[in-house]
């Protein structure tokens, strides 16, 4: 068998093989494209609910926050300022630990002084304290304690004097009853 193929005088190319290939991509190509355009769509629907969810939550959050922002008027605002420092002096008052300053004095006091009263004074930021000493040494004692321990700012002695007490078993003893005030305990 000869086979007599000249080359130069035609050109041999299976059509039918390359038209089939053509539409084959083209197919390829088309459903690629399909996919990506319902992966568009769907991105785009996807976008509008989560925009959608968006704004419904700003709404949400308004209201919680008590509706849309407004301006005060001055008297307003006076209002408020003076609600929340009243509102700040309470918190003030409450961080303040009364145990540890009870634990201080009782650290402090000595033999034969015992405190009788506590008076607090917010705004001033002291203390002041009325107490009985068995003897002049033993007040003098305590108020070189607090004095030297400088956990108050200042120690004013207001008064003393001489007074009967009775002790435990009803019998009249002589004693001095003091009144201090100490600065800086709030």
């Amino acid at each position: 068998m000869k086979f007599n193929l000249n080359l130069a005088s035609r050109r041999y190319v299976n059509k039918r093989a390359l038209y089939y290939g053509f539409v084959t991509a083209l197919c390829i190509l088309l459903l690629f494209g399909g996919w990506e355009v319902s992966s568009l769509i769907s991105s785009n629907n996807a976008l509008q609910l989560n925009q959608q969810r968006l704004v419904e939550a700003k709404k949400k959050l308004q209201a919680f926050r008590g509706g849309p922002t407004k301006t005060l008027s001055i008297q307003e605002r006076a209002l408020l300022e003076k609600e929340s420092s009243v509102v700040t002096d309470l918190l003030a008052l409450d961080a303040f630990r009364w145990t540890e300053l009870l634990d201080r004095m009782e650290k402090l006091l000595p033999k034969g002084v015992s405190l009788n009263s506590f008076s607090p004074d917010y705004k001033k930021k002291s203390l002041n304290l009325n107490g009985n000493a068995r003897t002049l040494k033993d007040m003098r004692i305590f108020l070189d304690r607090l004095l030297k321990k400088e956990i108050f700012k200042q120690v004013y002695l207001k008064n003393h004097s001489r007074i009967k007490v009775k002790d435990y078993a009803d019998i009249d003893r002589d004693a001095i009853s003091f009144s201090l005030q100490l600065e800086g305990v709030f």
